[in-house]
């Protein structure tokens, strides 16, 4: 085992943590937007599992990519494909900075009020995170088939 592969084992951990968590994320807010109890119980939740599991996917994946180009002379941040996945993860993480955090943080407060607008809110971070989503997804197409790779 070499540095490459433990870069590369922690970034496929990375995303797939970060597609995987935020997929099961938005399943739930699909089906628990439903009920005022449970969309409350979703705003409670959604802060405790994006700081634990979706963040350090979000810190280690650029982290370990950057340094799997750095470490290995066949890629290089000439190629296009690299480009495009640093593009797709600056969208990503854009719309995860600004715009979800925001609805995040106002879900939670209207969650805390018992608040009529928490289903629009939840509404608006399904929104915003199906957009994380493409992007993320493809990224994964972007790695797995290289565009302007030799």
């Amino acid at each position: 085992m070499n540095l490459y592969n433990v870069l590369l084992f922690v970034h496929v951990l990375a995303a797939t943590a970060w597609i995987g968590g935020g997929g099961v994320l938005l399943l739930m807010a699909m089906r628990l937007r439903q009920s005022a109890a449970e969309t409350a119980t979703f705003a409670r939740l959604l802060p405790f599992i994006g700081i634990r599991l979706l963040m350090p996917a979000v810190v280690l994946l650029p982290v370990t990519g950057i340094w799997m180009v750095l470490d290995d002379s066949e890629w290089s941040f000439d190629q296009a494909w690299v480009r495009i996945a640093l593009g797709l993860f600056v969208i990503a993480f854009a719309v995860g900075a600004i715009y979800l955090s925001r609805v995040g943080i106002a879900m939670a407060r209207a969650a805390a009020a018992a608040a009529g607008e928490l289903p629009r809110l939840v509404t608006r971070w399904m929104t915003g995170y199906a957009v994380v989503l493409v992007a993320l997804l493809l990224v994964v197409a972007d790695m797995v088939f290289k565009p302007g790779a030799s």
